[in-house]
């Protein structure tokens, strides 16, 4: 028979709330490293040849470049595929100052075979949004031949990407700029979404349509408010939903749209940093519909950045943390179908909990054998993790 999972609550009383389930298999891979790899933000993806890419942040003052490489699931060999201010150099002459410190966005691999990510800027940014980063974001892809090419430049630092039809998006801090490149003429647009002061949304999602869907923070009064808004190939506003449990912290230090999969039926589900889950359900016409499926952890309030499904039968599985800041245990969320949600351990290796304070992100990224990968930093380096659902 199954057990019940008993968790700690804040006032100190120990209470079950939901079935212990089992732990994944995890595990611990060797990181990509150079001089100054610090942490992998989440950035991963995987190609059809069943490769997985991987965008790691740098540290290295002089550098200040951000690498991307090309992770073997057969030999766990992972090769170095450019870094970001190497790139920049083959195209022009370095800027006074220049620097592509992160790779923060998903990879993405769209239908016409070229992989699309970003890169950005933080040095010189006001946290409030007073001020943008020094150098801004690239958008990027890299095709046969594993050679970059160059597709824009912003002023703003570019978090996000998310492909959707014949288009890819990126999104721009400060105030939600959403950029969109098309793929077969290569024009770029952008749209501003809005959002309040220095909030920086992780992750916004674009379906098969070519429709983005973006969080606008506004402040209405002394309130803060956060609205899902629905753009459509366009650009043009179609529809907008409030979304609860949106701010896990304060204005500019919640993390907005941290996780985020497709639901295999054209929409998407996605966990904001105060771990509210929410589903985006495509509609025959008019705006898609948001629907929200309460807490994805059943005690309520937690960190969920990482969110994988299985094809099979539509369970939904999550990395959970008490907190954004770090944690040295996290638990394994597997929710069924019909909202039926187990918890086991999330462990390091064959360890109950991490060795040191970690962050751990990534959501979508799997391997032709469907292993999932979970990444982040642990002691200012990074975190790779391969794991196998149960």
């Amino acid at each position: 028979m199954i057990g019940l999972l008993a968790l700690q609550l804040h006032g100190g009383a120990e209470q079950q709330i939901a079935p212990a389930g089992r732990s994944p298999t995890v595990k611990v891979i060797a990181s990509p490293d150079f001089w100054g790899a610090y942490a992998i933000w989440g950035a991963t993806g995987n190609d059809r040849q069943g490769r997985i890419w991987i965008g790691v942040t740098s540290n290295d003052e002089k550098s200040a470049s951000a690498h991307l490489f090309q992770f073997d699931p057969v030999t766990h060999s992972a090769i170095d595929r450019g870094n970001v201010m190497a790139e920049l150099e083959r195209l022009r002459p370095r800027k006074p100052g220049e620097r592509q410190m992160k790779i923060h966005s998903r990879i993405v691999e769209m239908p016409d075979g070229y992989l699309y990510f970003a890169s950005m800027d933080e040095s010189g940014e006001n946290s409030d949004g007073s001020k943008l980063p020094d150098s801004g974001g690239h958008l990027w892809r890299i095709g046969q031949g594993d050679r970059w090419e160059h597709l824009a430049l912003t002023k703003e630092a570019l978090i996000a990407v998310a492909g959707g039809g014949r288009y890819v998006y990126a999104l721009g801090y400060f105030n939600h700029v959403v950029y969109q490149y098309d793929t077969r003429s290569g024009r770029v647009n952008a749209k501003t979404i809005g959002a309040a002061g220095g909030h920086v949304s992780r992750n916004f999602m674009a379906d098969e349509r070519g429709h983005v869907f973006v969080p606008r923070v506004v402040r209405e009064g002394t309130t803060l408010k956060a609205y899902l808004v629905e753009l459509d190939s366009t650009l043009n506003e179609i529809g907008s939903h409030p979304l609860g449990d949106y701010f896990e912290r304060g204005l500019d230090d919640s993390h907005g749209i941290v996780a985020v999969h497709s639901d295999g039926g054209g929409g998407w589900f996605f966990a904001t940093g105060k771990g509210r889950l929410y589903q985006v359900e495509r509609t025959a016409t008019g705006p898609s519909r948001v629907v929200d499926r309460g807490w994805f952890h059943p005690a309520g309030s937690r960190y969920v950045a990482s969110m994988f499904r299985d094809p099979k039968d539509g369970r939904l599985f999550g990395v959970a943390s008490s907190s954004s800041n770090g944690d040295r245990r996290f638990e394994w969320i597997t929710r069924a179908a019909d909202g039926t949600t187990t918890i086991a351990p999330f462990r390091y290796g064959e360890a109950d909990q991490f060795p040191n304070g970690a962050v751990l992100y990534g959501s979508m990224t799997r391997d032709i054998a469907d292993r999932f990968y979970v990444v982040g930093m642990m002691n200012s380096k990074p975190v790779l993790l391969q794991v196998t659902a149960p």
